[in-house]
């Protein structure tokens, strides 16, 4: 085999050309060079492998590849080597996504992981600190960054949806004329009617939420009239109304099945699907407007019912695993069900001319969007830390109060009632448990 000469010829240069300085910069923006020898890197093809009788290749199944890996040896030298070493230390501690300056690959988005090593040679190798390290390369999604404070960020974004959807509502609506107006009053009280139905029940064990709920329930029903002509305020309520029940205390699920209520209603809704109401292109103006603004109040109530979702799990202290999964689960099932309507809702309205045909800016999507994945995020680095749910199948009749003093070393009223609705217990199992009731419980161990 004939060597790649350097030469002239050659021009790519030498390997010696490409080879860059080594530098680590942590999260924080500490920035610490290394010096190095020999390098590599590692990933595997992801994959399953199906073999069959009588055939003699196997069929590979590619499903990917992995984290890239950085094994390292950094060498530090010279008077200050050890303090130069320590603050490498430091830095590879920092929790977070640091970028790699790698001396061959480039640079990189990395975290360190696995066994770090340090080794100080300063007598053999005359003033000389050594650190082995190895860096993967990650995604850092869905989780949001170590260095922010998730549940501000969700807040956050959540106070610019406010803003942003009442706009997009001003902007959208075409409220002309009486008949306009009159047609969007009643659609508009028809899904305050399906959202007080599916909520109350969300806000109904806690006093002051509840009153806050009917508060503005009763405000928009007697202002009705009076916002119909002014969308931006009218707008700005419904999200306050949609939005109240997931501040009460009462019950993650319920406050999350309510909302998933509230969306199935109003989608099923006629009034909430253009695509079926639009007959063609040249159906009437007046009807057009009439389906294109059912549509855009159809879209605010949804959107509200995905912000109420996520308002509710950071109001919520999650004690168990499942718990804080679960309303990721919701969160993210209920956004994929409302941007798909959307999606269909906004098609359909192209073909419509003027006003209502009401081309959407994403600005509240974007807001929306944002507070949800943060939201998700969230829960599930949450979710590390909780209680992982575990089961028992009772060998025998039992009380809830021996079993939970077994389980939970605890026969408080905080206890029995944790027990009793994370397991749904019915009336006649309170009294008695069931010998082979299956039981969950949370705790370490």
């Amino acid at each position: 085999m004939i060597p790649f000469l350097e030469t002239a010829v050659n021009p790519f240069g030498s390997w010696r050309d490409r080879v860059k300085e080594g530098a680590y910069k942590s999260p924080s923006g500490t920035r610490i060079r290394f010096d190095f020898e020999d390098v590599s890197r590692s990933f595997e093809a992801r994959g399953t492998v199906f073999e069959f009788p009588g055939i003699d290749n196997a069929y590979v199944q590619r499903t990917g590849i992995s984290s890239r890996r950085y094994p390292l040896t950094c060498y530090f030298t010279g008077a200050t080597c050890d303090l130069e070493a320590a603050s490498f230390e430091a830095a590879l501690s920092e929790p977070g996504i640091g970028t790699l300056q790698h001396p061959l690959y480039g640079e990189i988005p990395v975290t360190p992981f696995g066994e770090i090593e340090r080794r100080d040679d300063l007598v053999r190798a005359a003033n000389q600190s050594i650190v082995t390290v190895t860096f993967w390369t990650t995604t850092g999604v869905p989780y949001p960054s170590s260095s922010i404070n998730a549940e501000s960020e969700i807040l956050r974004a959540l106070a610019g949806f406010d803003v942003a959807a009442a706009q997009s509502f001003s902007n959208s609506m075409d409220l002309g004329n009486e008949s306009f107006r009159a047609s969007a009053k009643a659609t508009f009280l028809d899904f305050l009617n399906k959202t007080e139905a599916a909520l109350e029940s969300a806000s109904a064990d806690i006093a002051d939420a509840r009153q806050d709920f009917q508060t503005i329930v009763d405000t928009v029903n007697r202002s009705i009239d009076v916002l119909v002509g002014t969308p931006l305020a009218l707008a700005a309520q419904a999200v306050a109304l949609v939005q109240a029940p997931g501040r009460a205390l009462s019950s993650i699920a319920e406050r999350l099945a309510g909302y998933q209520t509230m969306a199935d209603e109003i989608i099923a809704s006629a009034l909430a699907t253009p695509s079926q109401t639009l007959v063609s292109a040249t159906a009437l103006a007046t009807r057009s407007a009439k389906i294109a603004n059912d549509f855009h109040i159809a879209d605010l109530f949804l959107m509200s019912a995905v912000s109420g979702q996520v308002l509710a799990t950071t109001e919520h202290t999650f004690a168990t695993k499942r718990e804080a999964l679960e309303a990721a689960e919701a969160t993210e099932l209920l956004f994929t069900q409302v941007a798909g309507w959307r999606d269909t809702g906004f098609t359909a309205l192209e073909a419509v001319p003027s006003k209502t045909q009401s081309i959407d800016t994403g600005d509240s999507y974007q807001q929306l969007q944002y507070a949800v994945s943060q939201t998700i995020g969230r829960l599930v680095e949450i979710s590390f830390s909780l209680f992982p749910e575990r089961f028992v199948v009772l060998d025998r009749d039992r009380t809830i109060i021996d079993v939970a003093a077994e389980l939970y070393g605890s026969v408080s009223n905080d206890t029995l009632d944790y027990l009793i609705n994370t397991n749904s217990l019915t009336g006649s199992e309170i009294l008695e448990l069931p010998k082979g009731k299956r039981i969950a419980y949370y705790a370490q161990g």
